[in-house]
């Protein structure tokens, strides 16, 4: 199995596993095998950019609760599920039109190693 180093910490990224074919690193990067470190970086912008809106989301669920709830009800829903890979837990957002129809959906992303999947 080839050897892959982090773009970003220049650590050894370990190896895929039994269920997986990425390789994953300490600091939340993960590639697959002959990817770019362009790419890799690429996806880890898109997982944080990702990351950032359900915190965001997760942060108007406590606050102001019955006033979101008293407007046009387009917006994004939160979804959570276990990791298969580390345990944690993944999440993804499903965006909705004004009836609570879904429109569109992100990819899994587990906020503890960084698995993104379907």
């Amino acid at each position: 199995m080839k050897i892959m180093r982090c773009p970003k910490c220049g650590a050894e990224m370990t190896p895929p596993g039994v269920y997986d074919d990425r390789y994953w690193c300490r600091c939340g990067r993960v590639a697959y095998e002959g990817e770019t470190a362009e790419d890799i970086e690429i996806r880890e912008r898109s997982r944080q950019e990702a990351l950032a809106a359900l915190d965001y989301a997760i942060a108007l669920r406590g606050v102001g609760r019955a006033s979101i709830q008293e407007e046009p009800t387009m917006g994004q829903q939160i979804a959570t599920r276990g990791c298969r890979q580390c345990g944690g837990t993944q999440y993804k957002t499903i965006e909705t039109d004004q009836n609570g129809n879904p429109t569109n959906e992100s990819l899994w992303i587990c906020n503890g190693c960084g698995h993104m999947g379907d």
